[in-house]
């Protein structure tokens, strides 16, 4: 039976946040979505650079904590392979040599895509 009633549902997320601790920061992303997923919510979104704290300010520049934000973006899509909810969440992205405030739209161990901050 489809309780849903044709709706979507959809959670906002307030994880805890260790600022520049990625590894952190990720497991509390896989802990909230694995409870939304079995929650039966659709969409679940994080707060703006939630994958590294968003008071981090010159270490946004920094190599470690930019590779740290991919690495957990990995390490969400991994461990929510078999989850059937969508996760939109933060982290820093380089390209063109410039850094970029992005939301990593997640699913089933796949990004879907990316959306800079405009």
């Amino acid at each position: 039976m489809n309780t849903t009633h044709g709706f979507a549902r959809v959670a906002a997320a307030t994880p805890l946040v260790r600022v520049a601790d990625t590894a952190f920061n990720a497991a509390q992303a896989i802990a909230l979505l694995t409870r939304a997923d079995r929650a039966g919510v659709h969409v679940v979104v994080f707060p703006e650079l939630n994958l590294t704290g968003y008071t981090v300010n010159d270490l946004f520049h920094q190599q470690a904590l930019q590779a740290g934000a991919l690495d957990s973006l990995d390490s969400v899509c991994r461990a929510t392979k078999e989850l059937a909810v969508l996760g939109i969440v933060g982290l820093p992205l380089a390209a063109d040599n410039q850094l970029f405030n992005c939301a990593a739209v997640v699913q089933r161990g796949r990004v879907l895509g990316i959306v800079p901050k405009t």
